[in-house]
């Protein structure tokens, strides 16, 4: 009890998870914008429309709309375990996750009609893909948070292949993209394993489905390049929009048996960062148990 005392409200949840949604998820996106208005990196940024709070109307703007609506979620989500109230942590975070996504999107599709953009059914096809991956991220994030040790390494599968593309996307004149970096990669996937684990060495088990599931959706930035590649005007893909799941379905399907860019390397490294991680949790929580087992031995003796 004494440790929830110092927990913070879960009305500033609800801001915290609004802000972490756009100003953390979509901050590659706002430093492009800012490089270029202080002469950092030329060349507009978004065309003739101006400032869109979203990047409806960049170039590559698919793959890099979904990593960081993606991303913002996660962080949106997470944020639900700040309040010492686990229900009233997760509703305002949802709550202040979906707002955001709202009024950003809803701004950003409004703008983009009004500056006259070529393609007017592109804001919309925008907007459903920000709400998708969004809500992706804010599960992926409130599971994070609040849901039992073994299936963290499942929740965070997704943003640890992806996060390799936000981060490149910080650099100046650099768009969300995939690099290949495999020790970033490496760092996300072995911090996932070390969250997975809490109290028990058997939660290192919750490490094989994770390992899994990361292993086939590392196929998840080549899926997003081809659809994109395959959205221009008059496409299949353009005509019906349910082609998407074809093309993600074909890159993921292969890449559960073919090696190709899986990075074997980084995988070690991976696991055993994971490892260490781990290991520093279970030290710390066995120290706290027997502590708290040296204080009930001692109100027993004084009691």
């Amino acid at each position: 009890m004494a440790e929830s005392a110092y927990r913070i409200s879960a009305w500033w949840v609800l801001l915290i998870s609004a802000a972490a949604w756009w100003l953390c998820g979509f901050l590659p996106w706002l430093l492009q914008a800012l490089y270029e208005v202080t002469g950092l990196v030329g060349g507009p940024a978004v065309g003739g429309a101006g400032f869109l709070p979203l990047p409806y109307t960049a170039d590559d703007a698919v793959a890099g709309l979904v990593v960081m609506a993606l991303i913002g979620g996660l962080l949106g989500g997470a944020t639900a375990g700040i309040p010492a109230s686990a229900r009233a942590g997760a509703a305002a975070a949802i709550v202040g996750t979906v707002l955001a996504m709202a009024a950003t999107g809803g701004t950003s599709w409004w703008l983009a009609l009004r500056g006259s953009v070529p393609g007017d059914g592109a804001p919309f096809g925008m907007l459903v893909i920000t709400g998708v991956a969004g809500s992706v991220g804010l599960a992926a994030g409130l599971l994070t948070a609040l849901g039992p040790a073994p299936l963290r390494g499942l929740a965070l599968a997704l943003p640890v292949v992806l996060v390799d593309g936000w981060l490149w996307g910080l650099l100046p004149g650099n768009a969300v993209s995939p690099t290949g970096t495999w020790w970033l990669f490496a760092v996300a996937l072995g911090v996932a394993f070390g969250l997975a684990v809490d109290s028990k060495p058997i939660e290192l088990l919750g490490w094989l489905p994770a390992a899994a599931v990361v292993w086939v959706l590392q196929a998840t930035w080549p899926a997003l390049l081809a659809v994109q590649e395959n959205i221009w005007p008059g496409s299949e893909l353009t005509e019906n929009p349910l082609v998407a799941a074809d093309i993600v379905w074909n890159e993921l399907a292969s890449a559960a048996i073919v090696p190709d860019g899986h990075q074997l390397g980084a995988w070690v490294v991976a696991l055993l960062l994971g490892a260490t991680i781990a290991a520093l949790r279970l030290s710390r929580e066995a120290e706290r148990k027997t502590g708290e087992e040296a204080e009930d031995e001692l109100s027993q003796a004084w009691a």
